[in-house]
């Protein structure tokens, strides 16, 4: 199930050429600088509602961390960090992955998360679903179960939201980018 609700391109700033050749950035630094922030938070909290109480709400490195951060206090959820490789102290879980724009390591401390945990993912973007997938991947290593992907933006094009769907994963975007 994907759903986009918000119009919220007015608050999104694009960058050509970022961090690449050939990348078009959307920045979430300016979506967050007004009202764009509080659109988002209301939209994820008010979607992801129906799946509470979860076990714990995973934020991806590092712009889903802004919006991981306010569902986990709005719902008293637990919050897991899912970092790059080398931020996190102890024992970890980790998957590296192909970027539109290159490679990168994740890795989730492993007592964050239990056996049988039902888990949302929260990111600001879904591009190629690399970063997501290697978050889902490492949930199940650790024998809990991705219940629902939520982001602020989706880039449709790059076909990452349709992979996590394809999985029976649950994916809601706030708004969404067709090319």
């Amino acid at each position: 199930m994907i759903r986009h609700h918000l119009d919220l391109k007015q608050y999104i700033r694009s960058y050509p050429d970022f961090p690449k050749e050939d990348v078009y950035f959307k920045c979430t630094a300016s979506l967050c600088a007004g009202e764009g922030l509080r659109l988002v938070n209301n939209f994820m909290y008010d979607n992801l509602l129906k799946y509470m109480p979860c076990d714990k709400i995973v934020g991806l490195d590092a712009r889903g961390f802004i919006f991981a951060g306010v569902l986990a206090h709005r719902t008293r959820c637990p919050l897991v960090l899912c970092r790059k490789q080398g931020k996190l102290p102890g024992a970890t879980v980790s998957n590296t992955f192909e970027l539109e724009y290159g490679s990168a390591t994740m890795e989730i401390q492993k007592d964050s998360i239990n056996k049988g945990d039902r888990v949302i993912i929260v990111d600001d973007l879904m591009a190629t679903g690399g970063t997501a997938q290697a978050a889902i991947d490492m949930i199940y290593e650790l024998n809990a179960t991705p219940i629902a992907v939520a982001v602020a933006m989706d880039l449709t094009f790059l076909g990452g939201s349709k992979c996590i769907t394809e999985q029976g994963i649950d994916f809601y975007a706030a708004t969404e980018y067709e090319s």
